[in-house]
């Protein structure tokens, strides 16, 4: 590996190393938590759902739908109206070091996104 700048060298041992640590840190941003919450708190209640959603059960109910490995730009049914995409994470952050390096600190980030509208039986297009 000689000739190899040490950033390069810095890199190539942080990529081994989480070969052999194993499953990968996964985070959530507070901010996505905050905004299903809501949304699932206004769904009406039906008895295949909880009585109530709290951090805690969406988090558990999240953690059940990506599994132990997830994968980048896999997607995952968590709740009514819930969906959440596997990411590197900070990818969608405009920063100098990911601009320039073209790369992230190697966890993932799961972005939650929400359908707030039901489907309207009339207004169908087809593809």
């Amino acid at each position: 590996m000689k000739g190899l700048s040490k950033s390069v060298m810095h890199h190539f041992r942080e990529q081994i190393g989480r070969m052999f640590r194993g499953k990968q840190e996964t985070v959530v941003s507070e901010t996505d938590i905050e905004a299903t919450l809501d949304h699932l708190r206004t769904l009406p209640y039906r008895p295949s759902l909880p009585v109530s959603w709290d951090r805690l059960r969406l988090l558990n109910q999240l953690r059940e739908s990506i599994g132990p490995r997830p994968k980048i730009d896999q997607c995952f049914g968590v709740a009514p109206g819930v969906f959440a995409i596997v990411k590197p994470f900070g990818v969608d952050i405009i920063s100098h070091d990911i601009i320039s390096h073209g790369e992230t600190d190697g966890r993932f980030q799961v972005w939650l996104l929400i359908r707030s509208c039901g489907t309207d039986l009339t207004r169908i297009t087809r593809l």
